[in-house]
């Protein structure tokens, strides 16, 4: 009797101990899920890493067996420079341009186009048709949504614009959620118009140009639409032209502003931690060209541009979201988030 109950003790410690690690397993692995996706966010925060310690080595190739090489230089899509990033972005071909979409910002990293003299002239008859519509080729849990953007107080601002769609369907293409990034309403219909037609001038006095557009996300206070859509602090727009062989890029602010600045593309790659035309060499990436003076075509006090469908979620929307009340990253705070992403690294691996 005295071994039987023995027995169905000792059975019953080994139940005891294998749910115990079995909850210890569990529970590990819950650990190292949030430290991963603690290390993500902050990597997001940064723009994506800051291509701090990155090199060709660890470079990942986002696109790079793409089915629409004729926007980017080369054929070459842009490359994540932290390859734990590059299986998140998912490459996006539409009739006119391509993107490099995060399910993480829920928002383009990147939206590529191959500006020509001939396909300008195209676009330029065509009516803006403000057809903007959710990417059915995401997941919905990854989409962006249109509800997303509503009372918001940002505009759904094109990253490669509708006015440089060539045809109807690239023209219905560009209003995909999967193109927009939340805009300061100002910004958008101002400087970046601006800036969006200086570009187009320059395609038609170049003959073409490589154009690669996007957000920037900087800084450890990002703010999210309904918490789901992040909004950029900074937007950038690469012009490569391939008469000069050169590259420089307009970088702003995105808020209510008048400034800008033209870098070199390989200080918006150190920025962003993504090296957006690889086919370039160094030489190239840190040479500058002039660009042209952004001029808007429309006052601020009329929002003729952008349509009743961005008045409606931007004027109208809430304006306590500005970012001119969104404090700007400083060299320490950098600094102290990529200590902590160091010490995240050696806990995961």
């Amino acid at each position: 009797m005295n071994r039987e109950a023995s027995l169905k003790k000792n059975v019953q410690l080994k139940f005891v101990f294998l749910r115990l690690n079995r909850l210890s397993f569990y529970c590990l692995i819950g650990i190292l899920s949030l430290v991963a996706d603690l290390k993500c966010g902050f990597a997001l925060d940064l723009g994506w890493d800051s291509g701090a310690g990155s090199s060709g080595a660890n470079s990942a190739s986002v696109g790079s067996k793409s089915d629409c090489p004729q926007f980017f230089v080369q054929g070459a899509a842009p490359r994540i420079l932290n390859a734990k990033l590059a299986p998140n972005i998912r490459l996006l071909c539409f009739a006119s341009y391509a993107v490099g979409y995060s399910p993480v910002s829920r928002t383009p990293l990147w939206s590529a186009e191959h500006l020509s003299r001939e396909s300008l002239y195209q676009a330029k008859g065509l009516k803006r048709n403000n057809a903007f519509h959710e990417e059915e080729r995401l997941p919905i849990s990854e989409r962006s949504l249109l509800s997303d953007y509503a009372r918001s107080g940002f505009d759904r601002g094109h990253m490669s614009p509708s006015a440089d769609q060539p045809s109807e369907q690239a023209q219905l293409d560009s209003f995909s959620l999967a193109n927009m990034v939340p805009q300061n309403p100002n910004n958008n219909r101002h400087l970046w118009e601006g800036i969006e037609s200086a570009t187009r001038t320059l395609a038609k006095s170049s003959g073409d140009l490589y154009i690669i557009t996007g957000p920037l996300f900087i800084g450890s206070s990002v703010l999210q639409l309904h918490g789901r859509v992040m909004v950029p602090t900074h937007l950038f727009k690469i012009i490569y032209d391939p008469s000069k062989g050169a590259v420089s890029a307009y970088l702003v602010l995105n808020k209510e502003t008048d400034e800008y600045s033209v870098i070199s593309l390989e200080e918006l790659t150190r920025t962003a931690g993504i090296d957006f035309m690889p086919a370039l060499n160094e030489t190239q990436k840190n040479s500058k060209i002039v660009l042209p003076t952004p001029t808007p075509h429309t006052p601020r006090d009329t929002d003729t541009r952008a349509g009743s469908e961005n008045r409606s979620e931007g004027d109208r929307g809430r304006r306590d979201h500005s970012l001119s009340e969104s404090p700007s990253q400083s060299s320490s705070e950098f600094r102290q988030v990529e200590h902590l992403l160091k010490e995240i690294s050696h806990m995961i691996n």
